[in-house]
């Protein structure tokens, strides 16, 4: 079965700020991987025309989308295409997380990912290595300790 994902806005910022090769990486990985054209806007970091040459696909934001008060709009766009069309949700959201895979969905965390193109062969450790240490310095949120089970994790891989 082929699998498409749906990327969520700070993955796709994470990845522009540390090493955009890692998007192109991740096209290779998936089938497809869609971005809604609503989370490219609020990127802002990606022109359409880059997101195309990076292999990804922008996708309409649906009209209607469910009401999910713990969720923004752009993650409720997320949100409905894990649900209608069964793609994995790339995210480090964890509202989102929970909401999709309470719907059945597959989530894989931003590190995550880095650890299945390994895997994959479409990078090496050094560079996933080299890009969790840059995601850790520019994002807050990937703190020391997450970084630091992500190299445990790597160095008990591979």
């Amino acid at each position: 079965m082929a699998v498409i994902a749906i990327c969520d806005a700070n993955i796709l910022i994470d990845y522009s700020k540390s090493d955009k090769s890692i998007i192109k990486k991740i096209s290779e990985y998936y089938e497809q991987v869609c971005v809604p054209d609503i989370i490219l806007q609020e990127v802002g970091v990606i022109s359409d025309e880059e997101a195309k040459g990076l292999g990804i696909t922008i996708v309409e934001t649906p009209l209607e989308l469910e009401e999910v008060p713990s969720l923004s709009y752009q993650d409720r766009t997320c949100l409905y295409y894990v649900k209608q069309n069964k793609w994995e949700c790339l995210t480090n959201d964890v509202a989102l997380r929970k909401h999709c895979e309470a719907a059945g969905g597959t989530v894989v965390w931003g590190l995550q990912m880095l650890l299945k193109l390994v895997e994959a062969d479409l990078i090496t450790v050094t560079h996933a290595e080299k890009v969790a240490r840059k995601i850790n310095q520019v994002n807050p949120e990937i703190n020391d300790k997450i970084l630091q089970d992500f190299l445990d994790k790597l160095s008990r891989n591979f």
